[in-house]
């Protein structure tokens, strides 16, 4: 027959076997849990916070800077006399593009966002060769 039981203050499981002698188990999610919950390191955490934050914050600014270019093209398209084509609408995608990643950014969705910058500034280079 085997039984296990759990030792208070130590987060081992021991299995008991026939033989009396007591062979550990690993450790089960909430022991492992438990025991890195204890272990607060708050340096650790800052530097992830600062890190986060750094991220969101470089991201908005690519964004920002990529969102007003797309905007200034796409004016200055509607603007001049030259007929608006496929280029202005490429731009204009883009724009909302880059302004999603921002938003995106500062939500904290960093992957979507740099996707969303990537896909701006893509689409503007495409715009560029389209005009």
């Amino acid at each position: 027959m085997t039984t296990q039981g759990r030792e208070h203050g130590a987060e081992q499981v021991r299995t008991q076997t026939r033989g009396g002698e007591e062979a550990p188990t690993p450790p089960g999610v909430d022991e492992i849990r438990a025991s890195f919950q204890r272990q607060s390191d708050p340096g650790f955490a800052r530097q992830r916070s600062r890190q986060a934050r750094s991220a969101r914050g470089g991201l908005m600014a690519a964004g920002a800077v990529v969102a007003l270019v797309c905007l200034t093209v796409a004016v200055g398209q509607l603007t001049s006399d030259a007929q608006a084509g496929a280029g202005t609408v490429v731009y204009g995608l883009s724009f909302a593009s880059a302004g999603l990643g921002v938003e995106l950014a500062r939500r904290g969705r960093t992957r979507l966002a740099m996707m969303a910058v990537i896909f701006a500034a893509a689409g503007a280079s495409l715009a560029d060769a389209l005009s």
